[in-house]
């Protein structure tokens, strides 16, 4: 896993104008240990974005499902995964983007009938969520306001 957070800042803390920078996770391969410490990453960054405990709390487990997604769903292997989070100050609010390159591969779903549910997931925790299958793979893209939205 690599991870590279861009150069200049995109946006503002509300905490007294601190500079959040973008954050930028380019991944040649994801496994499901990785998840986690993304979903922190991710977790943290958001609050210096100025997000309150709950929508958090909304973007960490959203962004973790919509990685899970990439490494249930998107490859028969191990595949690529990008992950991009910007804080659009001037907006109020900051978007996640989970971009894969692969194509829908189906679980063997045996007797586990209890699955499924990711997406739906997202779309409530989100304030916004656009999911872009493509023939070179899928975008999820998630947005929430920052208060004072």
């Amino acid at each position: 896993m690599g991870l590279e957070m861009t150069g200049r800042a995109l946006g503002a803390a509300g905490d007294g104008g601190v500079p959040v920078p973008a954050l930028r996770y380019r991944m040649v391969s994801v496994s499901p240990g990785e998840l986690p410490g993304l979903r922190d990453e991710l977790a943290g960054w958001s609050r210096c974005a100025g997000l309150g405990r709950d929508a958090v709390e909304a973007l960490a487990l959203a962004c973790y499902e919509a990685m899970a997604n990439v490494v249930e769903h998107a490859y028969a292997r191990a595949g690529a995964m990008d992950v991009e989070a910007v804080h659009f100050a001037a907006e109020r609010r900051v978007q996640v983007t989970v971009t894969d390159r692969g194509s829908w591969v189906p679980l063997d779903w045996g007797s586990d009938v209890d699955r499924g549910r990711g997406l739906p997931l997202i779309r409530r925790l989100a304030d916004e969520a656009v999911v872009t299958p493509g023939d070179a793979g899928t975008e999820v893209r998630m947005s929430w306001s920052t208060p004072g939205a």
